[in-house]
Parts: structure tokens; sequence; C-alpha cells
């Protein structure tokens, strides 16, 4: 039997993939159900399971969350999302499965004979690689995750025009008017969006290079993106800024 705990905030939602399992995946044992992330990482940590049934957003944390707390375990999983926009198609790779929310019992079974496949084989992957295989897999897809209040987003990097900090939060602007506000330093942006064409021009400001309409001149000057809005450039960033534009 593969020992499986079931890790989603909403209640009802793990009671029906419990009765889905139940009735259609005999190799499978519910080993335990829990409805927040910090359970769900306490009996990952206690009862090792093999697998994990695991929904991305919850209130607290995210799925990438639990599995970033419990990377020294080996443990086999099943993303659960009931959001598309989380680009989670992405993931289907050998060593990550996925069902979309209401779950399909065919899409089911196939992510389970999946891992009893990968099992069977040996041909388990450590947490650590699989979140390894998560990132590399947006970076390839050009995305970059964006944690905030409505759960963890994947954006296109170049629908990105600018990102603003407040304290230890950042605004993020979309070309399509949308502001997210994320849980995250602008320095945390920074290194995310390294390999992209970005280029922090002030504290408080980072801007996509490809946005730029026009540069300014003035002490630091000014930048005006294809949003119409203009931003400051402050001394210290006007070298590296000009030196990328110019």
């Amino acid at each position: 039997m593969i020992k499986a705990i079931i890790i989603d905030d909403e209640k009802s939602g793990s009671e029906v993939l419990q009765l889905l399992i139940e009735q259609n995946c005999p190799s499978i044992q519910i080993i335990a159900i829990e409805n927040t992330a910090d359970d769900g990482i306490k009996s990952i940590l206690k009862l090792k399971p093999d697998l994990v049934f695991l929904d991305i957003e919850m209130p607290t944390a995210t799925g990438f969350d639990v599995i970033a707390a419990t990377n020294t375990e080996k443990y086999e999983v099943v993303f659960t999302t009931a959001y598309e926009h989380y680009a989670i198609k992405a993931f289907k790779t050998k060593a990550v499965d996925y069902l979309l929310k209401p779950i399909d019992i065919d899409e089911l079974k196939q992510a389970v004979k999946s891992v009893e496949a990968r099992m069977k084989q040996g041909d388990t992957t450590s947490i650590k690689n699989m979140e390894e295989i998560i990132y590399s897999t947006l970076n390839k897809l050009k995305k970059i995750s964006i944690p905030s209040q409505e759960g963890l987003l994947f954006v296109d990097a170049a629908d990105i025009i600018r990102l603003e900090a407040e304290s230890n939060y950042t605004h993020v602007y979309l070309k399509d008017r949308r502001k997210i506000t994320a849980s995250k330093t602008l320095k945390h942006f920074e290194e995310v969006l390294q390999n992209f064409n970005f280029c922090r021009i002030h504290s408080t400001h980072m801007i996509n290079l490809d946005k730029i309409e026009r540069y300014i001149k003035g002490d630091g000057g000014f930048v005006v993106l294809n949003d119409d809005i203009t931003i400051p450039v402050s001394r210290a960033y006007k070298t590296e800024l000009l030196g990328r534009i110019g």
C-alpha cells in the first residue's frame, strides 16, 4: 500500500478527494488529512508518507512552502488546484503530477498510476530536486511566482511593466493595468528577475527595460514607461541604467 496524506485548506475538498481515492485507487491508503500548511508539514515530518496530495493555495502558506519546509524528506507529490492561472500544467513532468479541481476520476487514476510506476522503478525524486524542477520549469516558461493575498500567482515576466517597494511589500504593475501587492521585498524580486531584462533605477523602483518609452535627463533623470508613468532615477542607479539602454 502507498501511504498518502491529503493537505487541503478546504475540508469539503479534502473529503471529496479522500472518497474518490477510496473508491478508485485501491493501492492508496490515506493516513492523514490536514487542512493547514503547518499541520501538513508536521504530518509529513511525523508520518513519513509515500505520497502527498497537496493543495497549492492555502491561507497562510502555499503548497510550495510545504515542500520547502520538508525538503529533507522523500515523497511523491500530486498537486491539486482550482486555478488554471497557476500554470500548473507546466509541472506535468517525470517527477510532478497535478490535478485540476474539480477532480476528474480518470485524471486521478492516471496520476496515481504514474506515482506507482515511479515507485516501482525506484525512480523517485527528492523534494529538494522537485523544487528545482518546479522553478526551472517556470523559468523556461519565462514566468515568475508572486506571493499575494490571493495566493501564489504566476505571471509572464514580459507582462510586468514595473515594481514599486513599500516597506516589506512590493507592488507589481502589469501591462493589463493590474496591480498585485506581493508579500516580498523589492530585493527579492531583483534576484528573481536577474535573468530577465529588468533594472533597479531607484531604492523603491525597478522597471522592465523593454517598457521604456524615453529617458529624460536630469540629476538622476526620469524614465517614461509605455503605461505613461514617469519614474525618477536616483543618481546611485543612473550609471547602470544608461549603460544598459545607451
